[in-house]
């Protein structure tokens, strides 16, 4: 019994010791992913140089929605004193021609979508090896998203710092429509 007792006491003992030799000490920070991509000044440069491009975008659309619309009203104006089989070719070629503006109307609206990820991966890419250098510089062995979070200590919080040094390492982004 006494001999029992005694390996159950060694072994409460040593057990702890032995869990604990596996895990590191670990230290949390917190960064607010969706700050950084509205307040960085790479962010701030290509959504001013992505606005830009959807006005020339979407007024480029406007120019060729119009012209659709008196391609269309001419269309139909003529189809009065033209034959059946004529009109029916006319028809035929308007809604071919409308089909393929549609189709080059949704690539240039997909085309400033594209321009938005690409900038907000840019902007992702840069911020990886600051936070390696901080996770480094502090100890830091666990970096989570604000937004998963309920509740942190604001000296967990790294956002300030992480947006400072990605503003010195990435000023600006060149957002091109091409």
């Amino acid at each position: 019994m006494i001999k029992k007792l005694l390996i159950l006491i060694i072994s409460i003992s040593i057990i702890p010791s032995i869990l604990k030799a596996d895990y590191p000490n670990t230290s949390i920070g917190v960064i607010d992913i969706n700050k950084i991509l509205s307040d960085a000044d790479a962010a701030v440069t290509a959504a001013e140089q992505i606005e830009k491009i959807a006005i020339e975008i979407e007024s480029e659309i406007k120019l060729s929605d119009e012209q659709i619309i008196k391609e269309q009203n001419l269309l139909i104006e003529s189809q009065s004193i033209m034959a059946p089989e004529a009109f029916e070719s006319k028809r035929n070629e308007y809604e071919n021609k409308v089909q393929k503006y549609n189709n080059e109307r949704q690539s240039k609206l997909m085309r400033i979508d594209e321009l938005i990820a690409v900038s907000r991966n840019d902007i992702l890419n840069a911020i990886k090896p600051i936070l390696e250098d901080i996770s480094n510089e502090k100890g830091i062995t666990i970096i989570l998203e604000k937004a998963s979070i309920m509740l942190n200590a604001e000296k967990m919080d790294l956002t300030d710092e992480v947006l400072k040094k990605l503003n010195k390492s990435l000023p600006t982004i060149n957002v091109s429509r091409d």
